[in-house]
């Protein structure tokens, strides 16, 4: 009996300070992108056959989107998504507490704390891959993380849910200096609207 709880102790000791480890990467992450303050990122965006190739720009809770024929703005309050080839705009309360890059790229690398289990997929040279589950049972899928280790820089980040994979590859991340585009209705003239908040 007694080595039995020495050994569930040691377990338990293991999956600490293993747990820890991941913690510390998912903060150098987070303090890797907070330090850019505002920041602007190139990616590269892959889902099956489809394949593209967006920008980013991020300050606090504003963010601003270019991918395809689409556009995102954000206030922080409100997401306003243009399609610029059928011209519709759509306007909806921003999730502030979503971690998906192409939803709300405010949060899309801050995963501290108890929200996520965090595992060590891969681990080569300089690079690690992260798996990020809710603890939520009610948020479906899985985030694959991958980080430069020395920096804490953000290298991809993918969506998996069921059969769907959606791939970030982050080309470039770097601090910006001017003010992110806001988005005024007026700059788009015979758009329709859709105001879903």
């Amino acid at each position: 009996m007694r080595k039995f709880v020495t050994l569930i102790m040691a377990l338990a000791f293991v999956l600490s300070v293993r747990a820890e480890g991941e913690q510390q990467l998912l903060r150098h992450v987070a303090k890797y992108v907070a330090a850019m303050g505002s920041y602007d990122a190139e990616v590269d965006v892959t889902s099956g056959d489809y394949k593209a190739s967006a920008r980013y720009s991020v300050a606090g809770d504003i963010y601003h989107i270019k991918i395809g024929d689409a556009e995102v703005f954000s206030d922080g309050k409100s997401r306003y998504e243009i399609d610029h080839k059928r011209k519709e705009i759509s306007a909806d309360v921003v999730d502030l507490q979503s971690r998906n890059i192409l939803d709300n790229p405010t949060r899309c690398f801050d995963f501290v704390g108890e929200e996520y289990v965090a595992t060590k997929v891969t681990e080569k040279d300089d690079e690690v891959t992260l798996r990020l589950v809710a603890q939520d049972e009610e948020q479906e899928g899985e985030i694959l993380l991958t980080l430069q280790v020395s920096t804490g820089k953000p290298l991809n980040i993918a969506y998996l849910l069921y059969d769907d994979r959606i791939d970030v590859a982050i080309r470039t991340i770097s601090p910006r200096k001017s003010k992110i585009p806001t988005f005024s209705k007026g700059d788009f003239k015979g758009y329709d609207m859709v105001d879903f908040r």
